[in-house]
C-alpha cells in the first residue's frame, strides 16, 4: 500500500524562527466569544504567513495555489483552537492536504496559439513530458472550439486570437483546475524552452528590439475539464504577449517539423535526468531571455542560466569561479574568460545600478551559444552523473592535460597509501 503523502517541515527556516513567527501571529490576532479570528490593519499577519510559506514542504500533488490556500486556512484554524505549535499547525495542514488529495483525478486539457504557420496537409506532432501529453496541430478538436461571442468577452488583452497560426494542445489528469494548470503550464514551458533552444541559431543582424525566440505563445490559454470549457470560471492569459512580435515564415514552420524528433528525444532525456532541476532552470532562463525584446534583460537571463548550470543550488560561488567552471574546456589563456567577465560587468550594472547597454549583441550571442552547447551536452550525455555536484567536480579540475595527469597520479598514490600504507605500486 502506497504511503500517504505528508506535509513536512522545510529546511529553509529553522525551528527557532518558525516558533518566533508562531508567537508573533498569536500576538497579532484575537479570538472573539463566537470563536472568530480577527486582526488589525497594516499587513503584519500577511507578512508572517508569507514567510511561513518557506517553513513547510507540501506534497507535490498539491498545486502552488492549493499550498498557499492550505497554509492560510491551516494557520487560522489552528489559531482558533488554541496556541500555534508545531503539532497543532501540522495537524491542520495535513488535514487540508488530505482533503485535496482525496479529490478524484479528472481529465483536463488546454489550448493556445503558437507562433508558427502550419504547412499545408501537415501532420500533428506529438510529445510527452511529466505526465502531460502535448501536440502541435493545425486544427482543434471539436469540443475545444469557442464561438466568436465567447472570444469577444475575453479580458484584458485586446488581441483575442491569432488566426492561421498553429495550436498547442496539452492534456493531463489532475485533482482540480489549479493542479491541472500547474502541471500543464510547467510542462508546456519546458517544451517551449527546448524547442526555442533547439531552433536557435547565431543571430548576426541584431535583435535589440525584438525577441529571438521563434516559438511564442498566444494571448490566451483555454482550460477544459472533461471537455467542458472553464474560461467563464477561470481565465489564463499570457502577460508577455505582444502582437507586434508575432511573425512566421514557411522556413521557420518547416524547422518546427524538422526538429520535432530532437525535441522529443530531449524531453525524454530530461524527464528522468539526475540533473533535471538545474537543466530545467537553465532552459527556462534561456527561454525567458529569448522571448525578451530587451537586451539587458536577455543578458541577465542568459547569465542566470549559466549560473544554474555551473553552481549548485545551495552554493555561493564567486563570478570568477563560475567563469572558471563554465570555461573548463578552454585553454588557460582563452579569451572565453574575458568575454564572460565583460558580460558579468554588464549584468551587474543592470542589476545594481539600473544601467542598460545595447552594444553587446554579438557578445550575448556568444553567451547563448556557450550555454546552449553545454546544456545540450549535459542533457544528452550527463545521465551518468549521480547529481549536480558530481558534474561540478569535473568542471573544477584544471584545463591542461599535464596538470590533470599529475593530479591523477597524486590521487592514485593517496589511495595506495590508504589501502597499503605505501604509495608505490611496485
Amino acid at each position: 500500500m502506497a504511503k500517504k503523502p505528508k506535509v513536512t517541515f522545510s529546511k529553509h527556516i529553522d525551528a527557532a524562527v518558525r516558533h518566533r513567527i508562531f508567537r508573533a501571529l498569536q500576538e497579532a490576532t484575537q479570538i472573539n466569544v463566537e470563536g472568530q479570528i480577527s486582526w488589525g490593519i497594516g499587513g503584519e499577519v500577511d507578512q508572517h504567513i508569507s514567510v511561513l510559506r518557506d517553513a513547510f514542504e507540501f506534497p507535490e500533488e498539491l498545486s502552488t495555489k492549493a499550498c498557499a490556500k492550505a497554509l492560510w486556512r491551516g494557520l487560522l484554524d489552528a489559531r482558533k483552537k488554541g496556541d500555534l505549535t508545531d503539532s497543532s499547525v501540522m495537524e491542520e495542514l495535513q488535514r487540508l492536504a488530505d482533503t485535496v488529495l482525496a479529490q478524484k483525478l479528472r481529465r483536463y486539457s488546454m489550448w493556445s496559439r503558437v507562433s508558427y504557420k502550419p504547412l499545408i496537409n501537415s501532420r500533428e506532432e506529438k510529445f510527452n513530458y511529466d505526465d502531460v501529453s502535448i501536440k502541435l496541430a493545425s486544427h482543434l478538436p471539436t469540443y475545444m472550439l469557442l464561438s466568436s461571442d465567447q472570444m469577444s468577452d475575453l479580458r484584458p488583452i485586446p488581441v483575442k486570437d491569432k488566426p492561421n497560426f498553429g495550436y498547442i494542445v496539452a492534456a493531463t489528469t489532475a485533482r482540480n483546475e489549479t493542479h491541472a494548470a500547474d502541471k500543464i503550464f510547467r510542462s508546456t514551458e519546458i517544451f517551449q524552452a527546448v524547442y526555442n533552444l533547439v531552433l536557435k541559431t547565431w543571430n548576426l543582424i541584431g535583435s535589440e528590439q525584438k525577441p529571438e525566440a521563434l516559438m511564442l505563445m498566444g494571448p490566451y490559454h483555454f482550460l477544459f475539464r472533461e471537455r467542458k470549457s472553464l474560461h467563464t470560471e477561470t481565465l489564463w492569459y499570457n502577460p508577455a504577449f505582444r502582437d507586434e512580435h508575432w511573425g512566421s515564415s514557411s522556413g521557420d514552420s518547416k524547422k518546427i517539423y524538422e526538429t520535432a524528433q530532437t525535441v522529443r528525444d530531449a524531453l525524454a532525456k530530461l524527464e528522468n535526468h539526475p540533473l533535471k532541476e538545474p537543466i530545467s532552470s537553465a532552459l527556462l532562463m534561456m527561454n525567458d531571455g529569448m522571448q525578451s525584446a530587451d537586451m539587458s534583460r536577455r543578458t541577465l537571463r542568459y547569465w542566470t542560466a549559466i549560473e544554474r548550470l555551473f553552481q549548485a543550488e545551495n552554493e555561493r560561488v564567486s563570478y570568477e569561479n563560475i567563469i572558471k567552471r563554465a570555461t573548463y574546456l578552454e585553454d588557460a589563456e582563452s579569451l572565453a574568460k574575458a568575454k564572460l567577465a565583460r558580460l558579468v560587468r554588464i549584468r551587474n550594472r543592470y542589476v545594481h545600478m539600473g544601467a542598460t547597454e545595447n552594444e553587446h549583441h554579438q557578445l550575448t550571442q556568444y553567451l547563448a551559444d556557450h550555454v546552449r552547447r553545454h546544456l545540450f551536452y549535459i542533457l544528452f550525455n550527463g545521465d551518468d552523473f549521480t547529481d549536480h555536484s558530481e558534474f561540478l567536480e569535473m568542471t573544477k579540475l584544471p584545463s591542461d592535460a599535464e596538470t590533470l595527469k599529475r593530479q591523477r597520479n597524486a590521487i592514485d598514490r593517496r589511495e595506495r597509501m590508504i589501502e597499503k600504507g605505501r604509495h608505490r605500486n611496485d
